[in-house]
């Protein structure tokens, strides 16, 4: 481990270990300032050995990240490598949350994942597809890493052309379904595939197609891209009727042409409910939602707005069904012509609540952020934030952003639910695996003080747009010994995989959480 990192990583290692200990943050709310119970509350920085702009929380409740490229220190000092930005190769990295030592995976000599796209498979591997040979130049491999053995392979068969921005979701029956990318500058890659057992097939292709768009497996079982594109859309993965319009009266004249933006998240914060958050030039703080669980669902803009706009930033669900928004930029200006402008960069936090749809402004990170920032729900109930940087800021060849505006640290963000005061619930046993529909017993320590039980997918994030990430609020009934809970019975609102499993007690405060696999 570099010297500099040993140094800010054992500075917060204290307060690492603590959190990983279930019940720990009992004695938290009363060596801290009140405001934290409003505001919540940053961790002191850390640092990491590269920009963490592709981040993935594993089931094993380690932290999987890769960069653009590596960095060499020198004198103490971090020296841009001299393959530029555009190297072919990859060191991705685990971080630890319980230790805060980050280690590495092994090294992918000849792929770059940079600019992929990626999501769990149903046994907790990561499925990784595309890649970076230059900017818009996509690799046409896919890429499994392993996260109980640490191991890394490549699919035997390729893709139907290069994939830069590519999506990749889990579908219900536990297939990939890829989308779109780049092949290069001047070719979009068109075509939809459906991966499984290493083979893909082709389904259908698709006229003008986004770069990363937002994807969301629906309650009937089609997929929904709700952006970036200004018309959203249903895929029947099957093929046989290929992509649908939502309905062309489902949106008004404001909807259709100023809401749905480009760098914003999308988040699927309830079955079949979706939030669309800011994004665009210049950054919105707009946001809408649509209900597709309705007869005649329809994109409406909600109650009320966040603060600032943003673009770049990332929307996190957290244990209790709220939606944390984090980083992005408000500027319009700047040397990119607003792509990404550092000089009104957004460090305060906001977290907006469904069943009020108000949004409450949060404390500030101290960091910037922007293009290439990421933010990921920790199985610990806190918000790991990292990233911002590594891009060419004009497009010009060689061009790189400045130095200091590619950000080789993270910050963790402790909620403002984690300082009301009182326990933790604790989460005393639960079993590792389930079945749709199974009822399944969680031990925890006060069965009769539990208010919610919620799961929550492992995150796979990139880009402003966490792929993976979905809940469901899970039935359950209390005894005085324990707890006995119903899992989702249908794969369609529940892909099969890897969840977070958290009890909440009457003021949701969240447990540590239990990683539950379901099939």
């Amino acid at each position: 481990m570099i010297p500099t990192l040993r140094k800010r990583l054992l500075a917060t290692l204290r307060l690492a270990i603590v959190l990983a200990v279930p019940g720990a943050l009992a004695t938290g709310p009363a060596t801290v300032s009140g405001q934290s119970s409003k505001l919540g509350q940053w961790e002191p920085k850390f640092d990491l050995p590269n920009v963490a702009i592709h981040v993935h929380v594993l089931p094993t409740g380690k932290v999987l990240f890769w960069s653009r490229r590596e960095w060499t220190i020198i004198n103490g000092k971090a020296v841009a490598p001299v393959d530029g930005l555009d190297p072919h190769h990859c060191t991705p990295r685990i971080w630890d949350p319980a230790t805060g030592i980050v280690t590495e995976t092994p090294k992918l000599d000849s792929i770059n994942l940079f600019c992929s796209g990626h999501t769990f498979l149903p046994d907790g591997r990561l499925f990784v597809v595309g890649g970076h040979i230059a900017d818009s130049q996509g690799d046409d491999r896919a890429t499994i890493y392993d996260p109980f053995n640490n191991t890394w392979s490549t699919n035997p068969q390729l893709t139907s052309g290069g994939r830069w921005y590519p999506t990749a979701i889990t579908l219900p029956d536990g297939s990939v379904l890829v989308s779109f990318g780049s092949i290069q500058v001047t070719q979009l890659n068109d075509t939809q595939q459906i991966w499984k057992g290493g083979l893909f097939q082709t389904i259908v292709n698709f006229t003008n197609p986004p770069l990363y768009p937002r994807m969301h497996v629906v309650p009937d079982g089609r997929v929904f891209m709700s952006g970036p594109n200004t018309l959203t859309q249903f895929l029947t993965t099957s093929g046989a009727t290929g992509w649908s319009f939502l309905k062309p009266g489902d949106f008004n004249g404001s909807l259709r042409s100023n809401m749905i933006q480009d760098y914003a998240p999308s988040v699927m914060y309830a079955d079949g409910k979706i939030l669309y958050v800011g994004g665009g030039i210049p950054p919105s703080n707009a946001a809408q939602v649509l209900d597709l669980n309705q007869s005649n669902p329809t994109w409406r803009a909600t109650k009320f707005s966040m603060s600032i706009g943003r673009r770049h930033h990332n929307a996190t669900i957290l244990p209790d069904g709220t939606v944390l928004v984090t980083g992005g930029t408000s500027g319009s200006g700047g040397p990119e012509g607003g792509f990404n402008d550092l000089s009104k960069p957004v460090k305060t936090a906001e977290l907006w609540d469904p069943a009020t749809e108000e949004w409450t402004v949060l404390a500030a990170e101290d960091t910037p952020r922007c293009y290439h920032g990421t933010a990921v729900l920790l199985p610990d109930a806190r918000v790991f934030s990292a990233g911002g940087g590594e891009y060419n800021p004009t497009g010009k060849p060689g061009d790189e952003n400045n130095p200091e505006d590619s950000h080789r640290d993270a910050q963790i963000f402790q909620p403002p639910y984690l300082f009301r005061g009182g326990t933790r619930p604790v989460i005393t046993s639960a079993p590792a695996q389930v079945t749709y529909n199974q009822t399944f017993t969680v031990g925890t320590s006060q069965p009769q003080n539990v208010g919610q039980v919620n799961w929550v997918r492992l995150s796979s994030v990139t880009h402003a747009f966490n792929r993976d990430q979905r809940i469901n609020f899970l039935k359950f009934t209390a005894t005085a010994m324990d707890l006995s809970v119903t899992a989702p019975n249908d794969p369609n609102i529940c892909p099969p995989g890897h969840y977070m499993l958290f009890v909440l007690d009457a003021s949701k405060v969240p447990s540590v959480a239990k990683i539950i696999r379901i099939q």
